[in-house]
């Protein structure tokens, strides 16, 4: 401190100096001249004359003092504070700013803020249903500075909005792209920005770490989706959303092949050393293939969960070119599986349009993406599922191993997955104990049911309906109701006994089989239609 007191000491005296020296009368006569001293001195005793510049070079003078000042107030920051900068595409913005959520309430002078949508959980009256209510949270105003306590320590914190056009000119230019004005100007970028009285940066980066560690343990148990931002002026992940970790065993494919591909996973996670001696690429492709509905990305979502890891999504779109598609693979969030679904469908120049085009140069090649799967910039330990329902309209350079390693048809619906999804939802417990009542109900569902023409989740949907009926509190009346609308005068619904209602539920049940394959097959039709048309607008665009 006094070897700041005395540099502030020295630094006053020396600009008191200089102004003495400016002001004097001499020191001008110097610079000018006797004759343009004489001239000067005459126009400022004229008072029009001083207004007049005064007018003219009062704004750049204002100006200059403005920027002085800011220099004054950013030199002594430097000198006394650390900060560190958060912008909207990091991963870690999410939990820097739940945190501001969850303690606004410590902002001082309380009284102008930004409202933001938070949720509550809440019980209706009966206590037999639960509602997600919308609230109103609250947060610092965007461009104003605030402060919080943490532990004993005062942060400042500040929310910033800044566009790629200051992004650029601040020297970090945003990435190339047709250099359009249009470009420049067409997104945004939001911030928060927290500094402290410290000289201290590890201070400061531990706290926001506490933060930021915080935020992911209440997530512990839950599955972070992130996604691709493919702007132009932005190739970063992020956090798109958390969802509830769904089991592993909640998803019924066929015969041990889940545990075929988990047991791959697991091998591969935990095989890095042996790579490395090895000299291979650690890194696995795995592609999952099959009609829409037979429980693709329901699969990769109940893996991540087992494995613990979270989901990073990637769209192939018409705006991803080579070097997005590379440096979001490059920076892709540790501890993700990459999933890039329905490939088939991907818009992907593969050299065949017409290179002059605009749209054909800004699109992703089919050589860059194979590059970008296993060439020199493919992220290592990366796991990558690719999902598609045609395989035969994928490059064929693409599946071969080293891209794709592992391959998995994902097919409709067999005996053992009809059997295993009907005990799932009807009688899991006492499935081992094969109940005869149950077993029944499932041999004559299998005689009317087709097996391989079903996908799991058109099975799961017709299960479904039908086992909310049996657990909902209101099952009685509502098996009563269809009773009633059968035959009004079958039977008095006051007098049904037990084994009643479950007869007229498993009647129910088989009987509503038919109607359900006709609205599949409504579904199927109206599908190939919808095919058909797309095939021939691509037809005719061809032409």
């Amino acid at each position: 401190m006094l070897f700041l007191a005395g540099y502030l000491h020295s630094f006053f005296n020396n600009f008191a100096y200089l102004l003495e020296t400016i002001l004097d009368e001499s020191f001008w006569q110097l610079v000018l001249g006797q004759r343009w001293f004489g001239l000067l001195k005459r126009y400022i005793g004229n008072d029009a004359v001083m207004f007049g510049i005064f007018l003219s070079l009062g704004p750049t003078i204002l100006s200059l003092f403005n920027s002085f000042y800011y220099w004054i107030k950013s030199f002594f920051d430097d000198l006394f504070n650390v900060s560190i900068e958060i912008t909207s595409r990091q991963a870690i913005y999410s939990p820097v700013e739940e945190f501001l959520k969850r303690n606004y309430k410590q902002l001082p002078d309380f009284k102008h803020v930004s409202g933001v949508t938070v949720y509550s959980t809440i019980k209706r009256r009966n206590h037999e249903q639960e509602e997600e209510r919308v609230k109103l949270g609250l947060m610092p105003l965007m461009g104003t500075m605030r402060h919080v306590n943490y532990k004993g320590h005062k942060l400042w914190v500040n929310r910033f909005t800044r566009s790629a056009l200051d992004r650029s000119n601040g020297g970090n230019a945003a990435p190339a792209g047709d250099g359009s004005i249009l470009e420049v100007l067409s997104g945004s970028t939001e911030g928060i920005t927290i500094s402290m009285r410290s000289r201290n940066l590890g201070l400061l980066q531990s706290i926001i770490q506490e933060w930021i560690d915080e935020y992911y343990r209440m997530r512990d148990n839950q599955l972070i989706v992130y996604k691709a931002n493919t702007a132009s002026w932005s190739q970063e992940w992020e956090e798109l959303c958390t969802k509830e970790a769904r089991g592993f065993e909640s998803v019924i494919l066929k015969k041990n092949q889940k545990e075929e591909l988990l047991n791959d996973v697991m091998a591969f996670r935990s095989q890095k050393e042996w790579y490395q001696r090895k000299g291979i690429p650690y890194r696995r492709g795995y592609l999952l293939y099959g009609p829409p509905g037979t429980g693709k990305t329901s699969f990769i979502q109940s893996l991540a969960a087992k494995v613990d890891m979270n989901v990073a999504l990637i769209s192939i779109s018409a705006n991803m070119d080579d070097e997005t598609f590379t440096n979001l693979l490059v920076h892709v969030p540790k501890n993700t599986i990459v999933v890039m679904e329905d490939v088939d469908h991907c818009t992907i120049n593969d050299g065949e349009d017409d290179d002059s085009s605009s749209s054909s140069r800004k699109r992703l090649s089919a050589s860059g993406l194979l590059n970008a799967m296993d060439g020199v910039y493919s992220p290592e330990g990366c796991l990558i599922f690719l999902t598609c329902n045609d395989m035969n309209k994928i490059v064929p350079a693409l599946l071969r191993p080293g891209r794709v390693d592992v391959k998995m048809e994902f097919g409709y619906a067999d005996k053992y997955q009809t059997e295993a999804m009907f005990w799932r939802f009807f009688d899991e417990e006492s499935q081992n104990g094969q109940d005869p009542k149950w077993v029944d109900v499932l041999h004559k569902l299998l005689e009317v049911l087709p097996e391989n023409e079903l996908t799991p989740a058109e099975l799961q949907n017709f299960f479904m309906a039908h086992a909310l009926l049996l657990q909902s509190p209101h099952k009685t009346q509502a098996i009563d109701i269809t009773r009633m609308t059968d035959n009004e005068q079958d039977i008095d619904k006051q007098n049904m006994d037990t084994n009643d209602k479950w007869s007229l539920f498993f009647k129910d049940l088989l009987a509503s089989v038919g109607p359900f394959m006709d609205k599949v097959k409504i579904d199927r039709e109206q599908a190939r239609k919808h095919a058909e048309r797309k095939l021939k607008q691509k037809d005719d665009d061809d032409d």
